[in-house]
C-alpha cells in the first residue's frame, strides 16, 4: 500500500515539480521555481531514506529555492546549474523505478 502511495503522490509531485522549476526559469519568474522547491519536499523527504542520497536529499529543495534566488538576481545561468540536483536524484529514482519493474 505504501508503495502504491508514493507512486500515486511522489512521482507526479517530482515531475510537477521540475516542470515548473524549468518554467519558472525560462519565464523569470521565481515564485514558480519556489512552488517547484515546495512540490519536491516530499520526494526529498523520501530520498533521504535511500543510502546513496542520506543525509544530502533533503537539501535538493533549498537548491531549487537558491535557484529562485538567482532568477530574481536575473542570473540564468546558476539557476540552471542549481536546478542540476533536482534533475539528477528525479532520474535516478526513476530509473531504479524502472530497473525494479525489470526483475
Amino acid at each position: 500500500m505504501a508503495e502504491f502511495l508514493i507512486q500515486l503522490l511522489f512521482f507526479p509531485a517530482m515531475l510537477v515539480s521540475l516542470i515548473v522549476s524549468v518554467i519558472g526559469v525560462l519565464k523569470d519568474k521565481y515564485w514558480l521555481v519556489i512552488l517547484g522547491a515546495i512540490l519536491f519536499i516530499p520526494m526529498s523527504y523520501y530520498l533521504n531514506g535511500a543510502p546513496g542520497l542520506r543525509g544530502f536529499a533533503i537539501l535538493l529543495p533549498l537548491f531549487q529555492v537558491v535557484s529562485a534566488a538567482a532568477v530574481s538576481e536575473k542570473n540564468k545561468v546558476w539557476a540552471w546549474i542549481l536546478l542540476v540536483p533536482a534533475f539528477f536524484a528525479g532520474l535516478w529514482i526513476v530509473g531504479v523505478a524502472l530497473l525494479y519493474q525489470l526483475r
